[in-house]
């Protein structure tokens, strides 16, 4: 079975990848509508977040990350930074987020079509494997959703970056500190990477012929390889 249009796909990315993965398979223009949606819902939540929260206490948090180790004047030059690009934040946000997604997208694009030569019948091109690589990134849109619902409903405008990481490993199950060597590991991993990955392995399986657990396997090598790198620089 296949998704019968765009806005089926939308919907069956989410309860049965396959379909719309079958349907993206013929489908022409899908993949920029979805890129669309998520590049929008994106930026809404990054302007909802600086249009609501208190520049000051932004950059309290910021030179308080920034300067773990540093002197007092380091980290008076880093308050100062930060006072002058204040205002340009909310736009390095959105559009910084939007061209990062384009472009770890191109880079996986690769990856996918390189793997994908392991199977003689799999004769799709790096656009098609691009459009791919947006569909698997579908789980940020349940993501930026759920960020944009926090930051629109906080009681306060004094929220916490941290917020941004709210379904991250760290905040949901470990709790370290600012500081802490496996940090910034745990806080850039979350449960809705872990969903992209099942979903990029429940397409891989869909439009080549390797098993669930090979497909398992190559969507999640690229994260095994950069988490395993940085937890070994994190021991170091």
């Amino acid at each position: 079975m296949k998704s019968s249009n765009v806005m089926t796909a939308l919907v069956d990315i989410f309860i049965s990848p396959s379909k719309a993965f079958n349907g993206l398979k013929e489908a022409k223009g899908w993949s920029f509508v979805a890129f669309i949606l998520l590049a929008s819902i994106l930026a809404a939540s990054m302007f909802a977040f600086y249009n609501k929260a208190d520049p000051q206490f932004l950059i309290d948090q910021q030179v308080a990350a920034a300067s773990v180790d540093a002197t007092i004047a380091e980290q008076k030059m880093i308050r100062q930074s930060m006072e002058q690009t204040i205002d340009l934040q909310v736009w390095f946000a959105m559009f910084g987020g939007i061209i990062g997604l384009a472009v770890i997208n191109a880079l996986m694009a690769g990856y996918y079509l390189f793997v994908s030569k392991q199977d003689p019948e799999a004769n799709y091109g790096y656009g098609a494997w691009y459009g791919f690589g947006v569909w698997a990134m579908m789980p940020l849109v349940i993501y930026y959703l759920g960020f944009l619902i926090l930051v629109l409903t906080a009681s306060t405008n004094q929220i916490s970056q941290t917020l941004m990481n709210y379904s991250s490993i760290n905040q949901l199950l470990i709790g370290l500190e600012i500081g802490h060597p496996f940090y910034t590991l745990l806080e850039s991993l979350n449960i809705f990477s872990i969903w992209s990955i099942f979903i990029a392995a429940i397409g891989l399986k869909s439009w080549t012929n390797f098993t669930f657990n090979k497909a398992l396997l190559f969507a999640a090598l690229p994260s095994i390889v950069i988490y395993g790198i940085w937890t070994v620089i994190a021991l170091v």
